[in-house]
């Protein structure tokens, strides 16, 4: 209470699990997958508004990756048409096409020099290793469905952000002892930006400690969410050559914070704490961990020096802070598979009661 009898504005951020990564204004989102015993993929298309600025940052040491390099600092600067999370591995990347060939059909991309009416769609995109996860066929997502993801995204329809759908529906970690799925959080600052976060979480690394809770329980009592605590989630198998190299979190976040393009790549590259503090272990030469980031500009940072530095650094924390819970939403919405699927158990049949007040947030 201030002395003139108003209120103060609350220093902390403010945790919004509502819409995710669609509380960012302008963004749209899309997905096409298949969620059936014989078949677990899907893809992600995530469209930023027109004068967004992009980054990326890939700290996994397998990565499967299409035209990163294109959107790091000191290239054109153009940004990017649509940003795409995939299953399918390096296969699930051919899927991309169909949503390039959506985006040029619809007069969107990069104006092609020399050539009237015709566009290059710029389109960066990582991919999960999810292959086999239905009947064990390699069956990943495909051009017709990038184009399904990108027409549902260019419609406005709103979308759904978590549960096991797109890029997330055939997620799993800890080993592959977990089922796991796409998930959104969003962070809003004291000042009113907004920062948030979209997950395809398919970690080789356990959200769950040794004692049977969470990594992430720290953050959570931070933040002050009230939640029933875990204590039982069972332990990870030890690794072997069927659950080795079969994994890889990526993850767009995104602030309606107006950014340079130096400044989304700081945010995308701070935001893997976030993984490390809800995943480990995490960044392991099996995973091919990629963030991307976006911000769309309609908010500026402070005009003076060093009260946009900090701002930056708020905004960064904020982007660890949601792409970390962001994976927990993922494994607390995903479906719970049918027992004949045998498929490993969900969050949600192991701590029903964390997950359902998790998810009333």
């Amino acid at each position: 209470m201030t002395e003139d009898g108003g209120t103060t504005a609350d220093p902390r951020p403010g945790p919004v699990r509502g819409r995710g990564i669609l509380e960012i204004p302008g963004i749209r989102l899309g997905h096409a997958d298949e969620f059936k015993r014989t078949r677990l993929t899907g893809l992600s298309v995530v469209l930023p508004p027109p004068g967004s600025t992009v980054g990326v940052d890939v700290r996994g040491g397998g990565p499967a990756t299409r035209e990163t390099d294109v959107i790091a600092p000191g290239t054109h600067s153009y940004g990017a048409d649509a940003i795409v999370l995939t299953g399918g591995s390096a296969w699930g990347l051919n899927a991309v096409g169909g949503v390039v060939d959506t985006l040029a059909e619809a007069g969107l991309g990069f104006p092609a020099p020399g050539l009237s009416d015709a566009v290059v769609p710029i389109v960066p995109a990582a991919a999960i290793y999810d292959l086999g996860r239905g009947d064990g066929t390699v069956s990943p997502p495909t051009p017709a469905e990038g184009a399904l993801a990108a027409r549902t995204a260019l419609s406005q329809a709103e979308a759904e952000v978590r549960g096991s759908l797109g890029a997330g529906t055939g997620a799993r970690s800890g080993f592959q002892s977990l089922r796991s799925g796409l998930g959104s959080f969003a962070i809003r600052l004291p000042g009113g930006i907004t920062v948030a976060a979209l997950v395809a979480a398919n970690s080789l690394g356990t959200i769950g400690t040794p004692a049977g809770g969470l990594w992430l329980d720290p953050l959570l009592r931070s933040l002050h969410l009230d939640l029933p605590c875990i204590h039982d989630l069972p332990a990870a198998p030890v690794p072997d050559a069927k659950t080795a190299a079969k994994n890889t979190t990526i993850a767009v976040v995104a602030t309606d914070a107006r950014l340079d393009p130096a400044q989304v790549t700081r945010m995308a590259s701070g935001a893997h704490t976030g993984i490390a503090r809800a995943v480990q272990p995490s960044h392991t030469l099996y995973d091919g961990d990629t963030v991307f980031g976006i911000a769309t500009g309609s908010r500026a940072l402070p005009s003076d020096f060093d009260s946009a530095n900090r701002e930056l650094v708020n905004i960064t924390a904020a982007a660890a802070d949601a792409l970390g819970l962001a994976i927990l939403d993922a494994h607390s919405s995903t479906v719970p598979a049918d027992p004949t699927w045998q498929q490993p158990p969900s969050l949600s049949e192991i701590a029903p009661d964390f997950t359902s007040a998790f998810t009333a947030l």
